[in-house]
């Protein structure tokens, strides 16, 4: 048996009202992290990804095309976490968990798996690893760290304020007057994988799969005759402006209506790192109301249903990333009193 020394991971970033999500890929640990390889052994037999606003699931049929067994390190990393955009923005953190904020569930063959865990800090503007310093000064890993507060206070003056000086840690005082508990958010990036040992014997498929909630930042918009611009880097198609028009049609009021506007991106392209196609691509994308608008430049897919879009895909070779513009009306259409809208 040989043993060649792989690591599959995802790549998930965090912006103000989306979250970059990636397929499985091949890659080594490097000095420097993550180098991405291209596997020439084993294939990405199938794909299957569900989104929703609430929940991600990804299911994946990995195949070992050789005649030797290969063990592998399988990641996954977590969204980075962005310390300005999280205090800053309005993001949707799904738990108060600092570590485990996505609920991130594994699968290998059936089995539940428990993974290990590696957590780092960067620095934003250039990428500096900075874990070493904050553990030394006892301060938490993770910019949600309900205890980062408290960590930061029991620093001496001298070592706070060097903290500030290197926009580390930005402090703007009592949250009201007379208030022990500080404004304060972290100027580093968060990264935490998890990850496990996995075997892929020769001539044998693996099954691996991953249950997740996504990370949503929410806007809302007037959505009138600008709307084309904000749909344009999701392929506005005619049929969406169609839905944004009807919807003006079905409340009580005049002119533009408002939207919710959630954006999710998933990284697709990196699913060219397995050993030729990705033989089955299937893809649901799952709607919370047959009202809401979905717009994206996923070639082939349609609704199948009031609550569903789907597409197949067979030798699937990605060269572009999976963009979805989902758009809600701010007011549910049931407390309205209205018909059902099925495009």
């Amino acid at each position: 048996m040989r043993a060649l020394r792989l690591l599959l991971f995802f790549v998930v970033c965090v912006a103000t009202v989306h979250q970059v999500i990636a397929d499985d890929t091949s890659a080594t640990l490097g000095a420097g992290g993550l180098i991405p390889l291209k596997s020439t052994e084993i294939v990405m037999q199938s794909e299957d990804l569900s989104i929703s606003l609430h929940q991600v699931k990804v299911k994946y049929v990995f195949t070992n095309t050789t005649n030797h067994d290969i063990d592998a390190t399988v990641a996954f990393p977590l969204p980075p976490l962005d310390g300005d955009l999280v205090a800053k923005e309005s993001i949707d953190i799904p738990t108060q968990d600092p570590i485990n904020f996505l609920l991130f569930k594994l699968r290998v063959n059936g089995r539940t798996i428990s993974p290990k865990l590696e957590i780092r800090a960067y620095r934003d503007d250039n990428g500096e690893d900075i874990t070493a310093q904050l553990r030394s000064l006892g301060l938490p890993l993770s910019v949600i760290d309900p205890k980062m507060e408290s960590a930061f206070n029991k620093l001496p003056e001298k070592q706070r304020k060097r903290l500030e000086e290197e926009e580390l840690i930005e402090d703007t005082g009592p949250q009201w007057p007379g208030s022990r508990h500080h404004i304060m958010w972290c100027g580093w990036k968060t990264r935490i994988e998890y990850y496990w040992h996995q075997r892929f014997p020769a001539h044998s498929s693996v099954y691996v799969g991953h249950t997740y909630r996504p990370v949503v930042g929410v806007t809302w918009d007037d959505w009138g005759d600008s709307a084309w611009f904000e749909m344009k880097p999701y392929c506005g198609a005619p049929e969406a402006d169609r839905e944004i028009a009807h919807l003006k049609t079905l409340f009580p009021y005049k002119g533009d209506v408002m939207l919710y506007d959630k954006r999710i991106e998933f990284v697709l392209t990196t699913g060219n790192n397995w050993s030729g196609p990705i033989r089955s691509f299937h893809l649901t994308v799952h709607l919370d109301h047959a009202y809401d608008v979905l717009s994206s430049c996923m070639p082939g897919l349609k609704r199948t249903s009031p609550l569903t879009y789907e597409v197949h895909v067979s030798n699937f070779r990605p060269t572009s990333n999976l963009k979805l513009l989902i758009l809600q009306p701010h007011r549910h259409p049931e407390k309205l009193h209205l018909p059902s809208y099925a495009p």
